[in-house]
């Protein structure tokens, strides 16, 4: 296991390798991606998993003051990220995370996603690459507890001890997660460095050329074979983009030329 977050930007359980990660986005997301030269986080709390927005649900009690409550959602205001995958092509991923059947899965590597981050020299700027850690949820449970009860929020210690562990409900899902902590905005600017000025929840990283990043796009096994030709044409000629650009198979019928010993 390899923990590392001394470094500005940290590889968390995690080798600076050329082994894949995946994610599966909406064909548009896609092409803004490439339009745009942006990479796109969240903040966690919107994320499906309340538990990932403990900061937001949970809150510290004083027993001598019981009319107050301790909120702690502030110190997770300026953490933002995206979610990639280890699983490569199986049914289970189409089904969740394409339901209009209309998505396409992008492929990268660990070490192109870190050096695409790691051009980013800002002050305060940091960024955290690591594979999710799988805990029951007792012990999720118990990790929020002792952090509220402490009270003592340390940037490092929230990304490795909670965005980067999860109920092991979601084991399947293999997640790698990119995760970043803004600039502080200064005291007359309303929104941090690649903070979306219209919308505090999406932050946007400078991406040199995607084409570059993305080695290749992979679309629903259940999208019409119109639409991956169309797709593919768009790719390749508005964006330059040449790589691997494909339907997955996975629900591709079988057709196999059988010699028979006897007619019936």
């Amino acid at each position: 296991m390899i923990i590392d977050t001394s470094a500005k930007h940290s590889l968390i359980n995690l080798e600076n390798d050329d082994s894949a990660i995946y994610r599966v986005v909406e064909v548009h997301h896609l092409f803004d991606l490439f339009e745009s030269r942006l990479l796109t986080l969240i903040a966690p709390k919107l994320w499906d998993d309340p538990y990932e927005n403990f900061l937001g649900h949970c809150y510290g009690v004083v027993p001598t003051e019981p009319n107050c409550r301790y909120d702690y959602s502030g110190y997770a205001k300026l953490i933002f990220g995206n979610c990639w995958t280890a699983n490569q092509d199986n049914d289970a991923s189409w089904r969740i995370y394409s339901p209009d059947r209309r998505r396409v899965k992008i492929r990268t590597t660990v070490k192109k996603l870190h050096g695409l981050v790691g051009q980013i020299s800002d002050d305060w700027f940091r960024s955290y690459l690591g594979k999710v850690s799988y805990l029951s949820e007792s012990e999720i449970k118990a990790n929020i507890t002792k952090a509220i009860k402490v009270g003592k929020f340390f940037i490092d210690d929230m990304i490795k001890d909670f965005y980067l562990k999860k109920r092991d409900t979601f084991s399947e899902e293999k997640e790698v997660r990119l995760l970043v902590r803004l600039v502080e905005p200064g005291e007359r600017v309303a929104n941090a460095i690649y903070q979306d000025p219209h919308n505090p929840d999406v932050c946007r990283l400078p991406i040199r050329d995607p084409a570059d990043l993305i080695d290749e796009v992979v679309f629903d096994p259940r999208m019409p074979d119109s639409l991956v030709r169309a797709y593919s044409v768009h790719l390749k000629t508005t964006f330059n983009y040449t790589k691997r650009c494909l339907k997955s198979k996975i629900y591709e019928s079988p057709r196999l030329k059988i010699e028979i010993e006897k007619k019936y």
